[in-house]
């Protein structure tokens, strides 16, 4: 080879290293930065969660990003050497957009870990337990994502109508139990089919989606209501999905039962009894669409049962100036504290059982400790609460008693998913690890 030749490919080399040196040298960066990231979420056990998340096949991604741009959430899947990584699995609530714009088929939602499972009952390809009759719908079934839900329920109640009519003397054909999507939509599908039917919630109109973050965007993708249509938008927050729920509800002259628990469901040899906080109710089907948030979890601590103790944060401008304890960790519990701590006059103190946050949102533990750094509230680590008393809370931190004067009590400890009802009705359970659930694909 000429020494010309050489000359010439030295320079080349030489030109294309210092053309791609800042491209290397800022993809070392991003990756060292995600590398830290991914460490920090493993600490906090933000990047695992048994509830509905994507799943990454390495082997098939080709690392285009294109689940990363496509997904609403915040920092869920990010890049890693090439390939598309699970973040923040804490943060997914299931809108499947990865999933549907993945060009190889890399990634699947699924429920439960290798390592953390996830209890669900077992359902048919139209959502019926072994329970026959009985069907299991929406977040109760694995499946968090509105439009899926809506699904489940339009197709459990298909099968229903296409059956022989079943109803029993001073009953009704169906039993709707959750006035969540799934619940109104299992309805809106049952009227449109001339099915009779009873719609019963422990709370109200809404279902999971109450306890949202507010402003939550809870829809990402066109879905259909049977008997109404295609929703007129394809991106929605909490609050104006409420309200579009409850105007459709009352334009069908759909009756939700509120403040009605299910307590247990019996079967004869034609049809079911439902035992409900409100009396029984007789059905020749039952479709249960609970959400897995199930009841409230309790403290169980003298004077919880005070007026001023609630599970949820509705409206924070309602809580101004007065003195605030929010109990828990997760997600819910700390935007409720950030929420009242931003209100005038208001003072916070958030009560948590261990040191670290870990299982809620990364964004939202950022904002929650950079609140506290500013004085802006109060965290009581290692701490648990020991009364509720009408002008305190007193507390156990860290083996020593403390109180703090109080107005209102705010406890956001999770909830009891609803599986007592289950096993008492007699539905069989599995646990799911990392198993893929029935989605619409179309």
């Amino acid at each position: 080879m000429h020494l010309e030749t050489i000359i010439a490919i030295g320079v080349i080399a030489f030109v294309a290293l210092v053309a791609a040196g800042p491209i290397l040298y800022r993809n070392w960066r991003r990756d060292r930065e995600i590398a830290r990231k991914l460490e920090r979420a493993r600490e906090l056990g933000t990047n695992e969660t048994p509830s509905l998340h994507p799943f990454v096949d390495e082997g098939k991604c080709i690392g285009c990003e294109e689940c990363i741009r496509g997904c609403p959430e915040q920092d869920v899947l990010v890049r890693f050497r090439h390939k598309a990584v699970v973040l923040n699995a804490v943060e997914c609530v299931g809108h499947g957009v990865c999933e549907r714009v993945c060009p190889v088929g890399a990634i699947t939602l699924v429920v439960g870990t290798e390592k953390r499972g996830l209890e669900l009952p077992k359902l048919n390809e139209v959502f019926e337990t072994n329970v026959p009759g009985l069907f299991v719908v929406g977040e109760l079934g694995g499946m968090g994502l509105i439009r899926n839900a809506i699904w489940q329920a339009t197709q459990a109640i298909s099968h229903i109508a296409s059956l022989p009519r079943l109803q029993p003397p001073g009953g009704v054909e169906v039993l709707i139990g959750g006035a969540g999507p799934a619940g109104l939509a299992a309805a809106l599908a049952a009227k449109d089919a001339g099915l009779t039917f009873r719609l019963v919630d422990q709370e109200t109109v809404g279902g999971s989606m109450l306890h949202y973050p507010r402003r939550k965007l809870v829809m990402t993708h066109p879905a259909t209501l049977p008997g109404v249509g295609e929703f007129p938008f394809r991106e929605i927050e909490k609050e104006p999905l409420l309200e579009f729920w409850r105007k459709t509800a009352q334009a069908k002259n759909i009756t939700v039962e509120e403040g009605t628990q299910l307590l247990r469901i019996s079967r004869d040899t034609r049809s079911f009894l439902a035992h409900t906080s409100k009396g029984d109710i007789r059905a020749g089907r039952v479709i249960l669409a609970l959400g897995r948030r199930g009841s409230p979890r309790k403290l169980s601590v003298p004077g919880e049962q005070t007026s001023k103790v609630m599970y949820r944060l509705i409206e924070p401008h309602h809580h101004d100036g007065r003195r605030c304890a929010v109990i828990g960790g997760g997600s819910a519990a700390i935007e409720a504290a950030l929420a009242l701590a931003g209100r005038p006059g208001t003072t916070v103190t958030l009560c948590h059982r261990r040191d670290a946050f870990s299982g809620a949102r990364a964004s939202l533990i950022e904002q929650l400790l950079k609140s506290e750094k500013a004085g802006k509230l109060e965290i009581l680590r290692n701490a648990t609460v020991l009364a509720v008393e009408p002008d305190r809370v007193r507390f156990d931190v860290g083996g020593q008693a403390t109180d703090r004067p109080n107005d209102a009590v705010f406890v956001m400890i999770g909830g009891t998913p609803p599986y007592e009802l289950l096993k008492a009705s007699g539905v069989d359970l599995e646990t799911k690890f990392g198993a893929p659930l029935l989605l619409r694909r179309s």
